[in-house]
């Protein structure tokens, strides 16, 4: 029998159930895992089974309303109206004319012959490939029968990408004969670059930024519902770790295609445009750079607030919940009690363990961790309190919002306010929706610290 634990057999209940999967923290000789004598009445031993048999240990959680979020298909529609109003502003800041002098020869009020239509092709086939494949993707599954959708959807992939490098391949030839080659490389090496190193040979991500999983369909029934990972209030130590790994592969998908798709874009219509720029044509370089950087934070924002929408977050919030920590004791006192880690356990708030020749104590209503793993502790510091991604979001586009309503008020040309305007009017829409989901998140997650901070305090007398 492991040093300082219970003996499983005899911690079965009536169900059949053992305590092998819950924190054994009373050893035989009535000592607890810090060191303690447990000393108590009938009622106690009561409540200990019921703390140590699991009823105590689970943290409650407090639902989440309903929050509105943006479809796949809206989604992509306004990311593609964004992304042309962002390359038109662009080409509008590089070919500007002074079309109102009595005097000017231009009767428009960008010199159109200059800009390349073949880019123009370019521009727009690469902006507007997610959406016209998630418009191809909603009509099969609304079409088809189920059966044939995971071959149909992969034959339409293949034709749409082959489409899709047809027209590009066609573009950048055509371009090639008008300007210098080294141009065409800085078109494409940085995209193609960063795409391989980050996913690979794989085509979905070029199309999809959902983060649906291959997976068995039993598993997708289990894990999965409409490409949202769900949450099990498991007690099992050995599934809560299983659930933050699945989770934090999944956290990790989305973060990479939402900073893949938000740099694609502004690549696409800020600096494309700039490579294509005639040798002899003067613009307002600070002008140009800034709006690729205020268009790229923009949709660094709108990306990620729709990969993590508040119910997501609120799965990584309830799985870190379980996960707990472990804080490292520096402290070298022989004196203090501490049982081996057993991974089968999922140990009450201040056990103290040895692993790996450390001393750890845990911290949280119930803790599943692995002590000393940097997986574990980070997914617990990131996630325990879900309104720090959303605050930090919403920081971000308060300040893009504040920092662009200063240059509008200091800004006197005509194109310089447009461009400006119609960049705060895309930033507003995506301020409301962060704002909206950090207050829903702060108001319930604040209840709901109340209440585990009551349940801790009726844990922690007998636990320990």
């Amino acid at each position: 029998m492991p040093g300082g634990r219970r003996n499983a057999a005899g911690r079965a209940g009536p169900n059949g159930r053992t305590g092998g999967n819950y924190a054994g923290s009373t050893n035989v000789n009535g000592r607890s895992n810090s060191g303690e004598r447990a000393i108590g009445s009938g009622a106690d031993d009561k409540r200990i089974d019921e703390i140590f048999g699991g009823k105590s240990l689970a943290p409650k959680h407090v639902p989440i309303p309903v929050v509105p979020v943006d479809g796949q298909l809206t989604f992509e529609a306004l990311s593609l109206a964004v992304s042309i109003i962002a390359a038109c502003l662009q080409l509008l800041n590089l070919y500007r004319t002074v079309w109102w002098l009595p005097h000017s020869y231009n009767n428009y009020s960008m010199n159109f012959y200059l800009i390349d239509p073949y880019l123009l092709v370019f521009i727009f086939t690469m902006v507007a490939r997610r959406f016209v494949y998630t418009l191809l993707r909603q009509f099969i599954d609304m079409s088809l029968p189920v059966r044939w959708l995971p071959a149909i959807q992969k034959i339409m992939r293949i034709s749409l990408l082959i489409t899709v490098m047809s027209i590009l391949c066609w573009c950048l030839y055509h371009m090639a004969e008008r300007h210098n080659s080294m141009k065409i490389f800085y078109l494409c090496y940085p995209s193609l670059s960063v795409y391989f190193v980050m996913f690979g040979i794989s085509a979905a991500p070029f199309f999809d930024i959902s983060t649906s999983f291959s997976c068995g369909k039993e598993e997708r029934k289990t894990k999965y519902l409409l490409d949202k990972p769900l949450h099990n209030c498991s007690l099992n130590a050995s599934a809560i770790r299983a659930e933050v790994f699945t989770l934090r592969s999944d956290f990790n998908r989305r973060l990479k295609r939402a900073l893949f798709s938000s740099s694609g874009s502004a690549y696409v219509c800020g600096i494309a445009p700039i490579i294509f720029v005639p040798p002899h044509l003067h613009f307002n370089i600070p002008w140009v750079v800034q709006h690729v950087i205020l268009f790229w934070l923009g949709r660094i924002s709108a990306y990620f607030a729709q990969s993590y929408p508040v119910r997501y977050c609120d799965v990584l919030h309830r799985a870190a919940m379980h996960l707990g920590r472990w804080i490292k004791i520096e402290s070298r006192n022989n004196h203090i009690y501490a049982q081996p880690w057993n991974d089968t356990v999922l140990w009450p708030h201040g056990s103290i363990v040895r692993h790996n020749r450390e001393i750890y104590r845990s911290e949280g209503l119930c803790t599943a961790a692995e002590p000393g793993n940097l997986n574990h502790y980070r997914f617990h510091a990131l996630f325990n309190n879900p309104t720090m991604l959303l605050r930090s979001l919403l920081g971000l586009q308060l300040l893009l919002v504040g920092f662009q309503l200063l240059i509008l008020l200091r800004v006197t040309e005509w194109y310089q306010v447009l461009s400006m305007t119609l960049l705060l009017v895309i930033n507003y829409y995506t301020l409301f929706k962060v704002a909206r989901d950090y207050l829903i998140c702060w108001k319930v997650y604040r209840a709901e610290q109340i209440i585990q901070e009551k349940s801790q305090m009726v844990v922690n007398p007998i636990a320990q």
